[in-house]
């Protein structure tokens, strides 16, 4: 009898011969002792016939049923490529797209970069309206051998939501009457609200970007939000680019410089 059954968050090494079947859906384990990940989206191991044990995982990306090592890699690899694709965009990326258009017309792309603000108003207002959905995709503790968290799963949707709210509300604020060249209508005290509120926007994104690897790695979906059913690798690949632009512009707005600085001074 399969001792595991029924308990999902059981984290130990066991050593099961090695064989492939199917479509990849029901993936071996290797043929030697690895911790498993406390992930309630992956089955308990069970026989596959012929004496083979097999993990089923529920992502596509099959990164649930590898060994906790793997899984960690891949987490920190993500973060890693997220990072590396941010300074390259932010940087010779966009001045080189400054360089290529039109004068003006990079300097009046940036004026509309604060919009993202409304963006995260409306997302952090989403955490109240469809917690559930929110909290589906916070990643339980010993995911990838590395998330220990502490507090609740509640705890961290309620203060990211606060935080989008406030974050996305002071960016729109600050770049709407910034953009209207009427920043004399801020006190002193607000005058870098943009800046400020572009800089905490970026570093909430990083915070909260547990949470998408945690559905690509785990198929962890959004009911009620996110696309219906199993979520695609390209659907993740797509969303991992956006990513990156988004943390592009978000750093450059910090910034208060970056690309188109020097034409549109």
């Amino acid at each position: 009898k399969n001792p595991m059954a029924g308990s999902p968050g059981f984290v130990g090494s066991l050593s099961w011969p090695q064989s492939r079947h199917g479509s990849g859906r029901m993936l071996p384990l290797a043929p030697r002792s690895f911790p498993l990940a406390p992930s309630p989206r992956s089955s308990a191991p069970f026989h596959a016939g012929k004496g083979i044990m097999a993990i089923r995982c529920l992502a596509p990306s099959g990164i649930d049923a590898l060994p906790l090592s793997l899984q960690a890699a891949t987490f920190v690899s993500i973060f890693a490529g997220l990072g590396l694709g941010t300074a390259l965009l932010s940087g010779p990326t966009f001045s080189a797209v400054e360089r290529t258009l039109p004068k003006g017309w990079f300097s009046s792309w940036k004026k509309t970069w604060p919009l993202l603000g409304l963006v995260y108003v409306l997302a952090g207002v989403a955490h109240f309206t469809a917690k559930d959905a929110f909290l589906a995709i916070y990643p339980p503790l010993g995911t990838w051998g590395l998330w220990f968290l502490p507090g609740s799963a509640e705890f961290h949707v309620a203060w990211t939501g606060v935080a989008e709210v406030l974050g996305g509300s002071g960016l729109l604020l600050g770049g709407t009457i910034q953009a209207l060249g009427r920043e004399d209508l801020l006190p002193n005290s607000m005058k870098g609200v943009k800046y400020a509120s572009a800089l905490a926007l970026f570093l909430l994104t990083l915070a909260v970007t547990p949470a998408n690897i945690y559905m690509y790695t785990h198929g962890a979906t959004m009911p009620g939000l996110g696309p219906p059913g199993e979520i695609p690798v390209s659907f993740h690949a797509v969303r991992g680019l956006l990513q990156v632009v988004l943390l592009s512009l978000l750093w450059s707005m910090s910034a208060g410089e970056g690309a188109g600085k020097s034409s549109s001074s």
